[in-house]
């Protein structure tokens, strides 16, 4: 049971490693490889910006949600897990370098975002009872982090919440897309230029309309 949550128990410790190695080592200097918008020299940081983050405040903020978000997902497939984690740094992230400031972007929360907005959106487009009641409790426990969509202040990364969010909505939808093509019950086989029958291969009068 327990290693259903090692990848998200990976993924927290890799912020938590990160973190200090930024700022005993480098001196901070790692946070300039969050993501800079519009700029080539900062579409790397759409990997490595959901790993770095500014204080321990911010880091402190993002790591439960992290945990119990990614946790959920875990808990329902490791496979998922990945799928939506990778596609959802690079799509969210992605997107983040197309439209937001012009600043440098970095923190777990457009991951957290990402995961909110897939579990929240998974009762509208895979409709089960199971999925209806994921979606309520993480709406009830977690729908308060909306808020981080409004641009409030300068220093959050509401874009990057924005991206995130959109981000877990599209993989939601595309996820249930391909479950549903691949539960659907396959159209019966149409033979192709049938064997022809005994008769035909003696030379006998021809069977085929």
């Amino acid at each position: 049971m327990f290693k259903r949550f090692i990848p998200i128990l990976l993924v927290t410790a890799l912020c938590w490693l990160v973190f200090p190695i930024n700022n005993l080592l480098f001196h901070g200097h790692l946070t300039a490889y969050g993501i800079t918008p519009r700029h080539v020299s900062g579409l790397p940081g759409i990997l490595w910006a959901p790993f770095l983050h500014a204080s321990y405040p911010h880091l402190l903020a993002n790591t439960l949600p992290l945990l119990a978000l990614g946790g959920i997902l875990c808990a329902r497939s490791r496979g998922e897990f990945l799928i939506v984690t990778v596609a959802g740094i690079l799509l969210g992230g992605g997107l983040t370098w197309l439209l937001a400031r012009n600043a440098i972007h970095l923190g777990a929360s457009g991951l957290i975002f990402c995961y909110f907005g897939y579990l929240a959106s998974l009762a509208y487009f895979h409709r089960s009872f199971g999925t209806l009641c994921l979606s309520v409790l993480c709406v009830l426990a977690y729908g308060g982090i909306l808020r981080g969509v409004v641009p409030v202040s300068a220093a959050v990364s509401w874009e990057g919440h924005i991206t995130g969010l959109v981000a877990g909505v599209t993989l939601a939808w595309f996820v249930s897309k391909v479950k549903k093509t691949s539960l659907a019950p396959g159209a019966p086989a149409v033979p192709v230029n049938p064997a022809p029958p005994a008769a035909q291969i003696l030379g006998g009068p021809s069977q085929r309309p």
